[in-house]
């Protein structure tokens, strides 16, 4: 590989990683908690429903909801965003088997 093409994957890898990190607007969050929650679950956005946004007193926020899995149920899940809005993860509140 030649220096100009490790750069170049260097710049694109930095791209990546800061768009993961960029700040989600309030009003998004719960359509990308969504969106999250949708791939990770393996459905669609249509059988995810979330809650309302909560901030917490450190300017976190989160937004509680469930899945609708068909057979496997209705799993709920609870996703976190940073003080500055950007997206932490997923927490599956619901345990396997339940």
């Amino acid at each position: 590989m030649h220096a100009g093409q490790t750069i170049l994957l260097s710049m694109f890898a930095l791209g990546l990683i800061g768009a993961a990190s960029a700040p989600i607007s309030p009003g998004n969050r719960k359509a990308y908690c969504r969106g999250e929650v949708s791939g990770m679950y393996g459905t669609k956005p249509i059988y995810v429903t979330t809650g309302k946004l909560i901030r917490a007193r450190d300017g976190t926020t989160s937004v509680s909801g469930t899945v609708d899995k068909g057979n496997e149920g209705i799993k709920k899940f609870k996703c976190r965003f940073d003080a500055k809005g950007r997206f932490i993860d997923v927490m599956a509140m619901t345990p396997d088997g339940e």
